[in-house]
């Protein structure tokens, strides 16, 4: 059922699931989600794409039979199918609407097609109630994204956690651990609470939460988030917050509340509907009435003006061009991969102020490269490379990682090792060829050198450091090299932000969770406007709301987790496709499902397109609808030639509206 069938843009807030203040809790400890929605109007959503689809293929049938001339009985059995089975939405709501003594322009939708079958149009009136049906079936799409975003999110923390009694560790259910209370989080695990290390140390993918490209070391006395992945080492951690106060509990309240933000197009529709839908009606009874009376008009003479007054006054050009302009234009950004998820979305983008981007996953390709290998004397760098992977193929870590596909790309065949020792957050080491080998932090490797060799290793590292690279110190007997990792920029961001700024958007910004000299290089690079970083989620959405009020609409594009709040509280969210996690896709407004940043751009200018032809339509529709009601009611338009010129205006701002089919 459409809420409103005058928008151009539908009531995306009408049924979304609520929820209580218990949403990530049961009484028995266990999390869940308990969703309060009107059942009745929820199903009734869900069967709206069925009876567009039903009254299209009645149409059809009557349309073909009339082109076949086949027997007008069957033809005008399948039309009153169709505006029987098309007309229910519109009923339902007018219905609903009186009920509360409330006249808007669904009433005078349904009256134009009451009144087109009553002078014997009832193919146009049909055809009018099956665009407003396919209308509202656009809305049931993105009605029940952020409660599928919300369970993805409670599915980021575990269940339980193991909490000590004395030496041993039992599971409890994560409402039931107090703050104080000590747990133990093992190697391929996720911390399941906020708190601070006690003993043991790790590297955390923080990915999820920060943003963080590189897994960070964790030891004693520091801070670890729920929802984070301890990768390997043995850790045990002194909860801090209760499970309701985590900062994975706070996204969810986040994308909760940023989710049922109005849309601003839909506030004012629903101020004008109700007054132009009484106007509309008075002038009809008025010119009928006025004909009748003052200028002695025969009354089936006056009655005709007064119902040509209301089928050319009723706005269907307005209710219908609008949402076909915006149909069209989804279903051929669409086909250029881009996965717009309603109307609202493709219109707030084209008013698009600022444009804020995250980095890790977005900007970058969210893959760490090996990019550079500095052998200090002694060492060649085919060795060096021979050495590291010798010892990495044996880890898991994502810098591990990196070497052995840079070994694959090169070629080269890695020794065997014994004696492998893996010291998490450190680094590790084994015997090689006889040779005793050592990578891991340069810090520690710098201890493992000689004076001379340790400065120049100290020097060369700060180099790296400075353009945003991570290192890592190779040692192998008394020799070293230096490994340079770093994860790189996607090939179209650079031309994404400048087609961008060239299409007329003021702002172009980066917020990341990653370190400060990182970001600094990546915005220099892209020529960004600015940049943020070291934030967390709940840091990013502040960031957004002031470049709101600065910039009027802002667009956000992220992959992670950790953007969602910022994706839902956007204007415009959009996510990475291939890349992005389901909490990031199901929180934004448009997926990019072939990860090409540079359909950013791309989809800002089709936006743009799509509002320009939007506006062509409503400037043709409003000067049909005025001149027509004028001479309607002078009676210089008969009814048949008002249903023609009705008729005919909606059909034209429909083609045009197809236009966009084209891009």
């Amino acid at each position: 059922m459409m809420t409103n069938p005058f928008a151009s843009i539908p009531d995306h807030g009408s049924r979304k699931p609520m929820l209580s203040d218990e949403s990530l809790f049961d009484s028995d400890g266990e999390e869940t989600i308990v969703f309060y929605t009107p059942s009745a109007q929820w199903i009734a959503s869900r069967m709206d794409l069925i009876i567009a689809v039903a009254a299209g293929g009645f149409l059809l049938i009557a349309w073909a039979l009339s082109q076949a001339g086949g027997p007008i009985p069957l033809r005008n059995l399948f039309t009153l199918l169709a505006f029987s089975v098309a007309g229910i939405p519109a009923i339902e709501s007018v219905w609903e609407k009186l009920r509360s003594f409330r006249i808007d322009i669904d009433l005078l939708m349904l009256l134009g097609a009451v009144l087109a079958a009553y002078i014997n149009q009832p193919f146009e009136g049909a055809l009018l109630l099956f665009l407003f049906a396919i209308s509202g079936a656009l809305e049931s799409y993105a009605v029940r994204r952020t409660q599928s975003a919300i369970v993805s999110l409670r599915e980021l923390a575990p269940k339980f956690a193991a909490v000590f009694e004395g030496e041993s560790t039992r599971q409890v259910p994560l409402r039931q651990v107090a703050v104080g209370a000590r747990i133990l989080v093992r190697p391929g695990e996720k911390v399941p609470l906020d708190g601070a290390v006690i003993a043991g140390s790790s590297s955390l993918n923080e990915a999820a939460i920060t943003g963080e490209s590189m897994p960070r070391a964790r030891a004693k006395g520091d801070q670890v988030l729920a929802g984070t992945q301890n990768l390997n080492g043995r850790l045990e951690v002194i909860v801090t917050k209760l499970a309701a106060d985590t900062t994975l509990a706070r996204i969810v309240d986040l994308v909760t509340a940023a989710s049922h933000k109005p849309a601003r197009a839909q506030r004012l529709i629903d101020r004008i509907g109700p007054t132009y839908s009484i106007v509309v009606i008075m002038a009809a009874l008025v010119v009928g009435g006025v004909s009748a009376m003052v200028f002695d008009i025969a009354t089936n003479e006056a009655t005709s003006r007064g119902i040509a007054v209301l089928i050319v006054a009723s706005p269907c050009a307005l209710i219908i061009a609008t949402p076909v302009a915006y149909l069209a234009a989804i279903a051929s950004a669409a086909r250029s991969g881009v996965l717009v998820k309603g109307s609202a979305d493709m219109e707030a983008i084209a008013h698009a102020g600022a444009v804020v981007f995250d980095k890790t996953g977005t900007l970058t390709t969210g893959t760490i490269k090996l990019t550079d290998i500095a052998p200090l004397e002694g060492l060649a760098n085919q060795d060096a490379i021979r050495f590291a992977g010798a010892i990495e193929q044996s880890s898991t870590h994502p810098l591990a990682t990196a070497v052995m596909n840079y070994a694959t790309d090169a070629g080269v065949l890695v020794p065997a090792v014994s004696d492998f020792v893996l010291s998490p957050g450190e680094g590790a080491s084994a015997t090689v060829e006889g040779k005793s080998v050592w990578i891991g932090k340069p810090e520690l490797g710098f201890k493992r050198l000689s004076q001379s060799d340790a400065s120049t290793a100290s020097d060369q590292t700060e180099t790296f450091r400075k353009v945003g690279k991570t290192v890592a110190v190779l040692v192998v007997d008394n020799h070293a090299a230096l490994f340079a990792f770093e994860d790189t920029l996607r090939d179209k961001s650079r031309d994404c932000i400048d087609n961008l700024r060239r299409q007329g958007v003021k702002r172009i910004e980066m917020l990341t969770g990653d370190h400060s000299i990182v970001a600094e290089r990546v915005a220099k690079t892209l020529a960004l406007d600015g940049f943020r970083a070291e934030l967390l989620p709940d840091e990013k959405l502040e960031a957004v709301e002031s470049l709101q009020r600065d910039y009027g609409n802002v667009v956000v594009v992220g992959d992670g987790i950790n953007d969602a709040p910022a994706l839902a509280h956007a204007d415009i969210g959009i996510a990475m496709g291939k890349g992005g996690t389901d909490v990031a896709m199901d929180a934004a407004d448009v997926v990019l499902m072939n990860d090409r940043i540079e359909s950013v751009a791309w989809l800002h200018r089709h936006g743009t397109r799509t509002a320009s032809i939007v506006k062509q339509n409503l400037t043709f529709a409003i000067l049909v609808i005025s001149v027509l009601s004028i001479f309607a009611a002078m009676g210089r338009i008969p009814l048949p030639l008002a249903v023609i010129g009705h008729e005919g205006s909606t059909v034209l701002v429909c083609i045009n509206a197809l236009r966009l089919l084209r891009s």
